[in-house]
């Protein structure tokens, strides 16, 4: 199958597409010129939201509306746009440097590097409605970044993992037990044993792992049969593995920077997400053609999950 434009808006950024199949919608993010954007597959309808910070994802929640990932941690935003803060990313980092879930007191784990300027990036809730948001450095010093969870009702973020650089792709298998994650430059895509019933991660272990010659593995999604559907950043292709780690297929996109993918449905219902919706980056290319558009590809074989939507 080819690869057709879903939407040719160019995004400095493009990230973290989702689909709304109570709506039809397809929502994403450009980080770098602080909106979402959205089109609907039924209508062909589009529009876009401005946000008041760089957004490294914008997750929505069950009761409506969405939690943005803002430079200094997430926000609550209602359907009608009223934001309500939580806190931040260094009340986590201090919180964890006290006695937090991986540095007890005394521990020896180093908090993020706070004094590098950092953001959001990559984020998704999981299917308990639990929301897993990840960090990195404007300037990408490495272990700078870190993996955060924040569960519904909660005040804050509680900081997971350290020593991240670029924090990215995230995914959980059909049942929950796995949860698949990225740390960019690594070149890994990682998998852990989940606990559904408490948001625990246990025994990580690697999935794949991609040549650089071939890119750098960022967002990703999974699909109904367990398959891992990666974007390949300087790779120009989404990949997809099989649960063993084989390499299944290759889809070419065309241009340099591929960012994140999603499923949605071809028909704008929820039975059958047939459609996997790609978003790229404009870059530091110029005049590369393509870069930052949206792109959709039909699988033809293979349906996708449904998003999960943030408890809180």
């Amino acid at each position: 199958m080819m690869i057709e434009v879903f939407d040719d808006r160019v995004c400095r950024l493009g990230e973290g597409p989702h689909y709304d199949e109570r709506t039809g919608v397809v929502w994403w993010v450009d980080i770098l010129s602080c909106r979402q954007l959205w089109r609907n597959v039924r209508t062909a309808e589009t529009g876009e939201l401005p946000t008041t910070g760089h957004v490294g994802a914008a997750v929505p929640r069950t009761g409506g509306g969405f939690v943005l990932c803002l430079p200094d941690g997430p926000v609550l935003a209602d359907p009608d746009r009223v934001i309500t803060p939580l806190g931040g990313y260094a009340e986590a980092d201090l919180e964890a440097a006290a006695g937090g879930p991986d540095n007890p007191p005394g521990g020896t784990v180093e908090p993020p590097h706070r004094a590098t300027a950092l953001r959001s990036n990559d984020a998704k809730a999981d299917p308990a409605g639990r929301l897993w948001l990840g960090t990195m450095a404007y300037d990408e010093t490495p272990g700078a970044g870190a993996l955060y969870r924040l569960d519904p009702g909660a005040a804050r973020p509680v900081r997971v993992l350290t020593g991240v650089t670029i924090s990215n792709g995230l995914g959980w298998s059909p049942g929950g037990e796995l949860m698949y994650y990225v740390d960019t430059p690594t070149g890994r895509i990682d998998m852990f044993d989940y606990d559904l019933a408490t948001g625990e991660l246990a025994n990580r272990r690697t999935l794949a792992e991609i040549d650089e010659a071939d890119g750098f593995p960022d967002g990703l999604c999974t699909d109904a049969e367990g398959g891992v559907w990666v974007a390949l950043w300087g790779g120009g292709a989404v990949r997809r593995y099989l649960p063993d780690g084989r390499l299944d297929r290759v889809v070419e996109v065309g241009t340099p920077n591929v960012t994140s993918c999603a499923f949605a449905a071809s028909d704008g219902g929820a039975d059958r997400l047939d459609l996997l919706v790609i978003t790229t980056a404009a870059g530091k290319e110029t005049g590369e053609p393509g870069a930052g558009q949206t792109y959709l590809y039909r699988p033809g074989d293979v349906v996708g999950l449904p998003v999960h939507r943030f408890g809180g």
